[in-house]
């Protein structure tokens, strides 16, 4: 007897074959619209999870962000400036009213009336930076500037402090009005190298700027700063309601500015080395404030500017964290002004100075 099973596998496998080729496949509308609702599902179990970690964060920005406040005016170099006047602002949640008074040079008051012309003959002390120096939803005499004036009426104290700047625009503004010996304070924020480079989270807008309004920033190219300037990334109205949309122009946007904040640091390293030089130049002195600055962060900026021989103050202190000399959204307010106030004595200005007072 002979016995070879390998036709009884083939008649086996010839069989199944048959059996699985000759399976009924369901119309082609129920796979597509089982497809759609895989595609729904997944896109609705991605929204919730993003809904889940507060993606996007910037959700929360002011609607009408982009459009220019009362107290600013656009300027052709410095995208904008502060607006000459006085202005009594209220903020949402906040029904007391806030006195600002802004002098023509691009300058918030620092005293009760505006300096006579002699004062310029006493020593010139000069605050750079952004809404931190300029005292967002702060009264004149609640600001740093203000603080350091009233205990030196023997100085000249001057608040070039304007919301949203950034290290170059400081710089640019340090060009345009200073014009002798003077010792300048520049206080700088960790996100500050992110507004240098143009990062997407600071070109975000709601709305489209004014007429004149930009984003001054910095390239580096071949070891030069070179100006370059942008009107602002305005949110897709769609990204306002969904987040997997916010989620891909968030990415696209990143992308876009990558090229240029990858140099951040050393954009910002430049800019301060620069601001160093035009005010020595002067015959005064420049001082950093290292405020809001991450622990390895604030490292690197010690190193760099004791590198440079750059004066600073460190304001690595508790009452930095203390949330009770902060405004709800991280400002300070007019109990850490004064102790900031304390932080950078003793000041020191030169003899005499010439600091422009007039707008171009």
């Amino acid at each position: 007897m002979h016995f070879n099973p390998q036709p009884k596998i083939l008649k086996q496998s010839c069989r199944f074959t048959s059996v699985e080729t000759s399976a009924k496949q369901p119309p082609r509308s129920v796979l597509y619209a089982a497809r759609f609702i895989t595609v729904v599902v997944s896109l609705a179990g991605a929204e919730g999870v993003l809904w889940l970690g507060g993606y996007p964060s910037w959700w929360g920005m002011d609607p009408q962000w982009g459009i220019a406040s009362a107290e600013f005016e656009s300027d052709p170099e410095l995208g904008w400036h502060l607006k000459q006047g006085q202005f009594d602002l209220v903020w949402p949640g906040d029904p007391s009213i806030k006195r600002c008074t802004n002098w023509n040079g691009g300058q918030r008051a620092t005293s009760e009336h505006r300096p006579s012309a002699g004062a310029l003959n006493r020593p010139q002390v000069a605050f750079f930076g952004d809404s931190f120096i300029q005292g967002y939803e702060l009264s004149d005499w609640e600001t740093l500037p203000w603080i350091v004036q009233q205990h030196h009426p023997e100085l000249e104290v001057s608040n070039y402090g304007v919301g949203n700047y950034s290290t170059y625009q400081a710089y640019l503004a340090m060009k345009r009005w200073i014009q002798g010996p003077v010792s300048a304070y520049y206080l700088i924020n960790e996100y500050h190298e992110d507004r240098n480079a143009a990062a997407a989270n600071w070109l975000r807008v709601n709305r489209h700027p004014p007429s004149g309004w930009f984003y001054p920033y910095a390239e580096i190219s071949a070891g030069i700063l070179e100006t370059q300037r942008s009107t602002g990334n305005v949110v897709w109205p769609l990204s306002r309601h969904v987040r997997i949309v916010a989620l891909v122009q968030d990415y696209l946007d990143i992308a876009a500015a990558y090229p240029r904040v990858r140099n951040k640091r050393q954009t910002t390293e430049m800019l301060m080395a620069r601001m160093n030089a035009l005010i020595q130049g002067y015959g005064g002195k420049f001082t950093v404030i290292l405020f809001d600055v991450s622990r390895e962060e604030r490292d690197l900026l010690r190193r760099f500017l004791r590198s440079q021989q750059i004066a600073f103050v460190d304001c690595d202190h508790p009452d930095l964290k203390d949330p009770s000399l902060r405004l709800p959204d991280g400002h300070p307010n007019k109990g850490l002004n004064e102790r900031l106030a304390g932080w950078i004595e003793p000041i020191a200005a030169p003899r005499s100075a010439n600091v422009a007072t007039v707008v171009p």
